[in-house]
């Protein structure tokens, strides 16, 4: 039998055909049979001498497995993983950006601190200033109308709206006429005699020129905070709205926009699964390289890349073109991860579009999509097997395991109810039956499987998720 390193694989010797191996070279040394018992002299030299060969051959077999990241040991992983310059996720610290409300041109300094309901303290990233040039919030006091006075709004550099006070106006008709004028992506509204125009995107702020015909009493501007504490903490939205460092000119703050979820140092078993597609990292151009840096990015969990290399439009993409499908992610970070990755001279496709400048200082539109979530329900029936115990939190167990399995879908991936009964029977003990059914709007449910299009990714959550014992 051949031993080491085989086409097969590494192939070890093991410690009964060593001592063999070495009961034979010395008896064809010598020329005559040896005693082989195992407390005779000859046993007892032998025994020890394979003994340490055979630890030898262990030390050869690890050293072999280690060279690679699929089955390198906890030790070697690392070393391993740094010859394809791939590394393990560091602890990442969630963020978010809180709407900052105050005065306009507030300078918020680099010591500022806002706190959540649960405690979790979060620090500004930079100094930053609450500013009508970057603002989801502008409240606006209407000065003393006079006739032929104007008052106008020009939102975004490009839209402006305007209105000429007539005899006899008040403030508040004044402020009726401005807010019930249509502006995209902004909605105006009266409150407390104030006119205020609020921006329905709460994440990336906007420009608002008010003329001079307004008193500005209050802006709102997103500010990026990270948390003090590593890991997957998400407050709720609207419950980071503790201010810790008070100043004069910052009224209050509160996170009106998903958090960028952190996470903890990735795990042995998690990086391994990733290593598949994180070597492409090291390559540019390729659709696999532009799945991968993006997959780098903190809180993407899912990527699917479409691409069009005729020169036709087909599916929607244009001629030689490609589409992103990212889940999570921060925007601008997607689109500058595109367009430092991205094939020269290859256009792109989606419903976002960012304005990025590249390294020459040309302003670049960056498009890509966000995927369409299907909110999938679950209803399991088992029956105990009463050869075994079935466990007391069997129930709770068995919701956790489907919103796992669920989870692990990527992008386009149909949902196989069959694919859930394995893994409930391998993780709870007890069942003898499983009766699966799946539904899209948790009324009607099949056993049958749901076809999902490829720019769908499934979602789930245990309240989607029924468990019922039939007895």
């Amino acid at each position: 039998m051949e031993y080491g390193v085989t086409v097969n694989g590494f192939v070890r010797k093991r410690l009964p055909e060593i001592r063999e191996d070495i009961f034979k070279s010395l008896e064809q040394n010598l020329g005559s049979t040896v005693s082989r018992q195992p407390n005779s002299m000859i046993g007892v030299l032998v025994g020890v001498y394979a003994a340490e060969l055979d630890r030898m051959w262990q030390l050869l077999e690890r050293d072999y497995y280690d060279r690679s990241p699929i089955s390198a040991s906890e030790g070697s992983l690392d070393n391993t993983l740094a010859y394809t310059n791939v590394q393990r996720k560091k602890a990442q610290a969630s963020y978010l950006y809180a709407v900052c409300y105050g005065r306009s041109g507030m300078v918020l300094p680099a010591n500022c601190q806002i706190k959540d309901a649960s405690g979790y303290k979060w620090n500004i990233i930079e100094e930053s200033t609450i500013t009508l040039n970057d603002c989801v919030h502008v409240t606006l006091e209407v000065e003393t109308p006079t006739k032929g006075k104007v008052y106008s709004v020009q939102f975004d550099n490009d839209v402006v709206i305007k209105y000429t006070a007539q005899e006899n106006d008040t403030a508040l008709i004044v402020a009726v006429a401005l807010a019930s004028q249509s502006v995209e992506k902004w909605q105006g509204s009266i409150v407390e005699g104030k006119l205020v125009f609020e921006r329905s995107d709460r994440r990336y702020g906007a420009v608002v020129v008010p003329n001079e015909s307004f008193v500005v009493t209050q802006v709102g501007s997103p500010i990026r905070f990270d948390c003090e504490e590593y890991g997957e903490i998400e407050p709720l939205l609207n419950s980071v709205n503790y201010i810790n460092t008070n100043y004069d000119g910052w009224f209050s703050v509160s996170n009106e926009s998903e958090t960028y979820v952190g996470r903890d140092y990735e795990t042995a078993s998690e990086v391994r699964q990733r290593y598949a597609s994180a070597v492409f990292r090291n390559s540019i151009g390729m659709k696999e390289s532009i799945k991968a840096a993006l997959l780098e990015l903190q809180d993407v969990t899912s990527v699917t890349i479409y691409e069009n290399r005729s020169d036709e439009t087909v599916d929607g993409l244009k001629p030689h073109s490609f589409q992103a499908i990212v889940f999570g992610g921060d925007e601008e970070a997607i689109a500058r991860t595109i367009l430092n990755v991205a094939p020269l001279g290859i256009d792109t496709n989606g419903d976002i579009c960012v304005r990025i400048e590249d390294s020459e200082g040309a302003a670049q539109d960056v498009c890509f999509s966000r995927p369409h979530e299907v909110q999938i329900y679950v209803k399991v029936i088992i029956k105990e097997y009463n050869e075994e115990i079935l466990p007391g939190d069997a129930i709770d167990k068995i919701k956790n395991i489907v919103v796992e399995q669920i989870g692990k879908l990527s992008m386009g991936n149909d949902v196989i109810y069959q694919r859930l009964l394995g893994p409930i029977y391998s993780g709870v003990d007890g069942i003898s039956y499983i009766e699966c059914s799946v539904s899209k709007d948790g009324q009607t449910y099949k056993q049958e499987n749901i076809s999902i299009e490829r720019n769908e990714l499934v979602v789930t959550k245990l309240a989607n998720v029924t468990v019922a014992l039939e007895l």
